[in-house]
């Protein structure tokens, strides 16, 4: 119940309130000192409005108190409460996207590179991943169609903030998932999955996240995966602030922003200290920082798409019954999962946990 709770983003004693119970009662459930059955499991679920079913879920990962939800945050601070709330609901699309996979007869392997953590370098990690999808050093003209070629599950999702680009998470026995902020332009919602992936292939879920030698070596791997420095390192070297055209062509060419290509250069050792600021102030001056020129094409996830389609048209079932499979109420469901469909009828109504699933 407590990741259903933080996805809300309410407290104890706000759910306390809202169900008519006291902060101590909820407290015990989510400590598991009291079991959630019957007429409370009802009305705690109404009042979350979640299936019960999802409130009856007894797994370790649900209720983990230390973090193993890798962020990728902007530089401005989540407070507290947005980044349990996030933790949250990427816990639970980690928990839809493994039951709806896990259900098929037919399901796609799981093809993460078993790295064992801090043995290999991100850029050597970035190769090898690279190496793996037999995609050389060209550039990748759609990242996430060959991310979730590994098994690694891709969900688009408004994270009702720009502080927080995107999330991964992968548990024992669950599909590992990528959560990307659709309030992104394309460049960035990019670099973003190829930072998760980062995660994923070098960080064990029981690494500290947040950390920021933990976030350099996602950025690391970021860089080489997207723009590979054999390919790439003539293009970035002796960079001046007369060379911004060429940036934009380059940025074009491997799908990685302006800024993230200035990075890749200082990362690489072909730009010192001094020129890295000087091209940074530049874009700033440009107006650049924030919006550049160049727009990079936003990438569709189709992973779970199929598997949806999978459920409704070979397995027969009924909307209604996939959304229960997912742990989810058929509204929400539809409004995250069916909305490409043409023969769903979807129903838009406010207030019905559209954040949850």
């Amino acid at each position: 119940m407590t990741v259903v709770r933080q996805s809300r983003a309410w407290t104890q004693a706000e759910l306390a309130d809202k169900a008519g119970v006291s902060q101590g009662y909820v407290s015990k459930i989510e400590s598991g000192q009291l079991e959630l059955e019957g007429e409370q499991l009802a009305q705690l679920a109404e009042v979350l409005e979640v299936p019960g079913e999802l409130l009856a879920v007894r797994e370790p990962s649900l209720g983990a108190n230390v973090s193993c939800v890798h962020h990728r945050r902007r530089r401005s601070k989540l407070t507290a409460l947005a980044t349990k709330r996030i933790e949250g609901l990427t816990h639970l699309i980690s928990l839809t996207a493994t039951r709806l996979i896990e259900e098929l007869p037919h399901r796609p392997e799981i093809g993460l590179p078993e790295l064992p953590v801090g043995a290999v370098a991100p850029p050597e990690a970035a190769r090898r991943v690279r190496a793996l999808l037999g995609v050389g050093d060209a550039p990748i003209d759609d990242l996430i169609r060959l991310v979730e070629q590994l098994g690694v599950a891709v969900i688009r999702r408004d994270l009702g903030t720009d502080a927080q680009d995107g999330v991964s998470l992968n548990l024992p026995e669950r599909r590992p998932i990528i959560v990307v902020n659709t309030a992104l332009p394309g460049d960035r919602q990019r670099l973003s999955v190829a930072h998760e992936l980062g995660h994923l292939v070098l960080h064990g879920w029981q690494v500290a996240t947040g950390e920021e030698a933990v976030e350099q070596e996602a950025f690391e791997f970021a860089g080489e995966l997207i723009a590979p420095s054999a390919a790439i390192r003539q293009d970035l070297s002796h960079l001046t602030t007369r060379d911004f055209g060429r940036l934009l062509d380059l940025k074009v060419t491997w799908g990685m922003s302006i800024a993230a290509l200035i990075q890749q250069a200082s990362r690489l050792g072909l730009i010192d200290d001094q020129s890295h600021r000087t091209l940074r102030i530049r874009l700033n001056q440009l107006g650049w920082a924030k919006v550049e020129p160049g727009a990079v094409a936003e990438e569709r996830p189709q992973l779970i798409t199929r598997v949806v389609d999978a459920h409704l048209d070979s397995l027969g079932r009924t909307p209604d019954k996939v959304a229960s499979t997912a742990l989810m109420l058929p509204d929400p469901f539809a409004r995250h999962y069916l909305m490409d469909r043409t023969d769903t009828e979807p129903n838009h109504q406010e207030g019905t946990g559209s954040e949850l699933g």
